[in-house]
């Protein structure tokens, strides 16, 4: 199956309005896609904003983002020390004031690092662009609303017959890629403040990540579970 097979059921079955973003961890830096030139502030979602804006595809390491998160999701950073984390937490705070405290945000770190498992492996580059333009990417970002993403889920636990993982708070990178590019299974959340601000999404949308093997799957019986869904309570009628 296609990716523009895929999108093409998603759109009908699902009715999003943006397109799928596709990311691809590389081990080397590949020589036939383009290299990012700027630096994004924040960072990685910055980037997906501009690659949903524009269409365009290209490679971002560590030398582009400012907020490291989506390169550390993906193994093409280390994660910072313990004084580095606390610097930047530091930092964070300043601009967002999003805890009560530098105390309180030093806990969420550690609380939320219990839930989300660490990157082990090391690579050079991650790829961003359209579904549609990345051959056999890690990793699928699906931007809908709640009910679709009910939808998409209930397909995961009619197939796989285990629930989804679900995130909120402070920390999208973490909550939609490496949640799902570590453990290989789907997360979905509704994730934070720069997430949403720079990705361009509508009060009613939230992030849905897939890795591509099980999305492909789950395309056999996504028409049968959103049937059922649309039809919910009418069939023993």
């Amino acid at each position: 199956m296609t990716n523009n097979q895929i999108i093409h059921i998603m759109k009908d079955m699902l009715g999003m309005k943006k397109e799928p973003v596709a990311i691809k961890v590389w081990k080397e830096e590949p020589r036939f896609v383009r290299k990012y030139e700027e630096r994004a502030f924040p960072g990685m979602c910055t980037q997906i904003g501009e690659v949903l804006k524009t269409g365009e595809t290209f490679y971002t390491n560590l030398d582009h983002q400012f907020c490291t998160g989506g390169v550390v999701a993906t193994g093409v950073a280390l994660p910072p020390s313990e004084d580095e984390k606390i610097e930047m937490l530091k930092v964070h705070f300043q601009i967002s004031k999003g805890y009560r405290d530098v105390d309180t945000a030093i806990r969420y770190l550690y609380e939320s690092e219990k839930a989300i498992p660490p990157v082990v492996e090391k690579n050079a580059a991650v790829q961003l662009g359209l579904f549609k333009d990345i051959k056999d990417p890690d990793l699928v970002l699906i931007f809908c609303t709640p009910r679709s993403a009910d939808i998409l889920n209930r397909t995961y636990c009619y197939i796989a017959g285990e629930p989804v993982q679900g995130f909120g708070g402070n920390g999208g990178c973490s909550f939609a890629i490496q949640y799902p590019y570590v453990t290989k299974k789907p997360s979905f959340t509704y994730s934070d403040v720069a997430w949403r601000k720079y990705i361009g999404l509508a009060a009613d949308e939230l992030t849905v990540s897939y890795p591509y093997q099980i999305l492909v799957r789950l395309m056999e019986d996504l028409p049968t579970v959103a049937e059922e869904y649309n039809n919910y309570g009418e069939y023993g009628e």
